[in-house]
């Protein structure tokens, strides 16, 4: 795929307004369900006019996946209310990915989250997603009081259940997303060999996900298939699907190694996040912080309709 393709359709990829006759080819894949098969990881052809990428080829049509090819340097921390300082010792945050925490920042704080799909996701799998990441961190909880948690983490090749996530994936089941391993500039038509990929492997958890920490661990939001909307307009209805998240509370315990514990509160607030651009214009898909204002909406500008977090205390 060449760059000025690429760029045609990553500039088509988030318009705020959306033809008719585009919905409906991105339709064909289904309304809320995720039957992809490749997905190159990465998405960074520069844009001037910034956009979300499309993916479904993959970059194409029909709520593909971003598949992790995300910038992770210059993370700046979103303050939380009722802050807190703690030592280094123990300390947590929740970040758009597993990684070093930023400095200066206090335990409990939402540095940012990412987006994984792009286009009209999965309703079952909402893009937005988010890590925990600190340290000393031994046990972690998490419930939310409105629709559902899910996990998402990494399988590659000789790992235990690889062959499992091989059928699954071919057999068509939405628990398992094959993630091709590839840079920009990777095109499938044209190279000598195969990218290599992985999987993640998706599992809607319910109301409470609680286990043993590990930093690879990703988490979003499920809407059940009981309150998707109905709407046959398929933007409106992805975004009605999202906006059952909008005021969900989110409680995180975690345990630390030397038996203590530490508990915070979040809000989920729904709307048009604003998806920033590093000077290069490659867009930073791991600094989702912030809504679009008035003025950025009325002159057009990128963004991705999901939810943020907001702590609470």
């Amino acid at each position: 795929m060449t760059d000025e393709k690429l760029d045609q359709i990553l500039k088509q990829a988030l318009a705020p307004e959306i033809e008719d006759s585009e919905i409906q080819i991105r339709g064909k894949a289904g309304k809320h369900t995720m039957r992809i098969k490749k997905v190159i990881a990465g998405g960074v052809a520069a844009c001037a006019a910034l956009t979300l990428v499309a993916a479904g080829g993959y970059f194409g049509s029909a709520g593909g996946y971003f598949g992790g090819f995300l910038k992770r340097e210059g993370n700046e921390p979103v303050s939380g209310a009722n802050e807190q300082k703690v030592s280094v010792g123990n300390l947590f945050a929740v970040t758009a990915y597993a990684a070093d925490l930023p400095e200066g920042i206090s335990s409990g704080d939402v540095v940012g989250l990412n987006t994984a799909s792009a286009t009209y996701g999965s309703s079952k799998y909402l893009d937005n997603r988010f890590a925990i990441s600190g340290q000393n961190i031994e046990k972690i909880k998490i419930t939310t009081d409105k629709c559902r948690l899910y996990s998402v983490t990494s399988v590659y090749e000789g790992d235990a259940d690889y062959e499992e996530a091989q059928s699954g994936e071919m057999s068509g089941s939405d628990e398992y997303v094959r993630i091709t391993d590839a840079g920009p500039d990777y095109d499938e038509e044209t190279a000598a060999e195969p990218a290599p990929y992985h999987y993640e492997h998706l599992v809607v958890a319910g109301n409470t996900y609680e286990g043993a920490y590990h930093d690879d661990i990703m988490f979003g939001m499920s809407v059940p298939e009981e309150l998707w909307s109905t709407n046959d307009d398929m933007q409106a209805a992805f975004h009605e699907d999202i906006d059952q998240v909008n005021g969900a509370i989110l409680t995180m315990e975690v345990t630390f190694s030397d038996g203590s514990t530490e508990t915070h509160h979040y809000r989920l607030n729904t709307g048009k996040i604003f998806v920033p651009a590093d000077r290069d214009g490659y867009l930073q898909w791991d600094k989702l912080t912030r809504f679009i204002t008035a003025e950025e909406e009325k002159a057009e500008t990128c963004y991705v309709y999901g939810y943020l977090m907001e702590k609470i205390d």
